[in-house]
Parts: structure tokens; C-alpha cells; sequence
């Protein structure tokens, strides 16, 4: 490809000229979330931590924010593949130090564009729990009496 300017490159039916994907310099950002997954996981297996206790403060959740189009969308999903699977993982950023089997990722994209609400939040949450192959009767309680309520309010809403 040596001598060839964009033009060319761009104008070529040449199928000899091949790409790969490069996703760089966010070895920061994934040892940031791997960290914060082997605290989260040593928090939750200790004698006592009570599941129950809904008061106490949670820190499973990730957030990225920022201007339009400076890679937050392609970041979360390259961490979700990640997380998922070592063969999505990039090179450059190494296993995570917290045992993998125990990871289950689920990315919703909150942004207005997206238009996610409440029930697609916990359809999302729910479908990605149903790959652990156990029922889950409290959660899907929870949900039924969630939409509910959700329905109510609409309908006290159109009165």
C-alpha cells in the first residue's frame, strides 16, 4: 500500500488491500473496570454481606459520559464482548484479575436516542439473567409488580 494517498485507496476495487480493526489506548479504562469487578466480587462473597440489605451502597454499575462521538458507545460494547468472552478481548488488555466464570455483562444504553425506558431496562436485565439457566421467581415478581404499578400511573396519568 506504500505510495497509495486516500484518494486512490478509497476510489481502488483492489481486494488485495485489506483492514483490521484497531482499538487503542484504552488499556486505563479496562484495568479501571477489572478492578473495580475483583472489589465488587470480593465485597459480595464476604461472610457478611447480606444480599437483602438493599440500604447499603452498591458499586456494580458503570458509567461513561461525555461529549458525542468520542467512543463511549463502541468502549462499553468492546468491554461487554470483553467480559463475555476472552477471544473479544483486545490484546493489549490482558485477562481481568477476578475469575471470569462469575461475570455476567449486560449493557443498556441509556442515551435519549436509544429510547430505553423503565420496562426495557428490566426486560434487558431479566433476558440477560435467564443465561444462567435458574428461575428467578423474586425477580420476576418484582418485575410483574414493577409494570404494574407502571400501568397504574399511566392510567391515573390519562385521567
Amino acid at each position: 500500500m506504500a505510495g497509495r494517498d486516500l484518494r486512490t485507496l478509497f476510489s481502488s476495487n483492489d481486494r488485495s488491500i485489506a483492514t483490521d480493526e484497531a482499538f487503542t489506548n484504552r488499556q486505563a479504562q479496562w484495568q479501571a473496570v477489572t478492578t473495580g469487578l475483583a472489589e465488587h466480587i470480593r465485597h459480595v462473597t464476604r461472610a457478611n454481606f447480606d444480599v437483602e440489605d438493599l440500604e447499603a451502597p452498591r458499586r456494580n454499575i458503570l458509567v461513561l459520559h461525555g461529549v458525542g462521538g468520542i467512543g463511549k458507545s463502541t468502549l462499553s460494547r468492546k468491554i461487554e464482548a470483553s467480559l463475555a468472552s476472552s477471544e473479544h478481548r483486545p490484546v493489549q488488555w490482558g485477562s481481568p484479575s477476578h475469575p471470569e466464570e462469575r461475570t455476567l455483562p449486560v449493557r443498556i444504553d441509556l442515551a435519549r436516542a436509544a429510547g430505553v425506558d423503565f420496562e426495557r431496562v428490566i426486560l434487558t436485565i431479566r433476558l440477560a439473567v435467564a443465561a444462567l439457566g435458574r428461575p428467578m421467581p423474586a425477580f420476576d415478581l418484582a418485575a410483574e409488580a414493577a409494570h404494574d404499578f407502571h400501568l397504574l400511573l399511566e392510567t391515573v396519568g390519562s385521567e
